[in-house]
């Protein structure tokens, strides 16, 4: 994150030193976003501040971006369940600078690119690398085998014995039986659990 805001913070520098103009001080003012305790005395300050760290915020993460092409590439990449399936098949890295339609095959490739083509110092840091989530005895849900995730099949040894007595196979008629339609439960079905040591 620090590098990409601080290439572009050091272009808007380059391209703004052509620039001088008069800065109109004001008295010092909070940005308003919450939890953000910056300072500012111009309004220049505030809105570089508010375009890089507050303007392009993940929905899902709230990490920020410091422009909307890098956000909907996070987006893409991080939080779009079909990617990783879609990158098996077919180069789906996009180039970071805007403009530039390059895709790659995978995030190194980019890198490789932005380094030769865009000249990116070579240890510029390009991307975090995803962090395992741990699974939470609330995340622990059965999932299908090949999604690659561990799946939590603990199950105690009577639950096991009914689950496997209510195994059935495929049948002709893969209907959902539905409820009379008068038929109104007085209270609604729950389910007990007995466990015996």
């Amino acid at each position: 994150d620090g590098d990409v805001h601080r290439h572009l913070y050091l272009q808007d520098v380059l391209t703004s030193v052509t620039e001088v103009a008069e800065r109109s001080k004001v008295s010092e003012f909070c940005c308003h976003i919450s939890g953000c305790c910056q300072v500012f005395d111009t309004l220049e300050g505030y809105e570089h501040h508010y375009n890089t760290l507050h303007r392009n915020v993940c929905s899902f993460c709230k990490r920020s971006f410091p422009s909307g092409h890098l956000l909907d590439i996070h987006i893409l990449e991080w939080h779009d369940s079909l990617f990783q399936i879609m990158a098996e098949k077919q180069n789906m890295y996009k180039c970071l600078v805007e403009g530039c339609t390059e895709k790659f095959k995978s995030s190194k490739d980019r890198k490789d690119h932005l380094v030769t083509i865009h000249l990116y110092p070579a240890d510029f840091r390009f991307d975090r690398p995803k962090k395992i989530k741990s699974i939470t005895k609330h995340d622990r849900s059965p999932m299908k085998q090949d999604a690659g995730m561990p799946m939590d099949v603990s199950v105690e040894a009577s639950e096991q014995f009914q689950a496997d007595s209510m195994e059935i196979g495929p049948s002709d008629n893969m209907e959902i039986p539905q409820p009379a339609p008068n038929t109104v439960p007085l209270v609604p079905e729950k389910r007990l659990y007995k466990s015996r040591f």
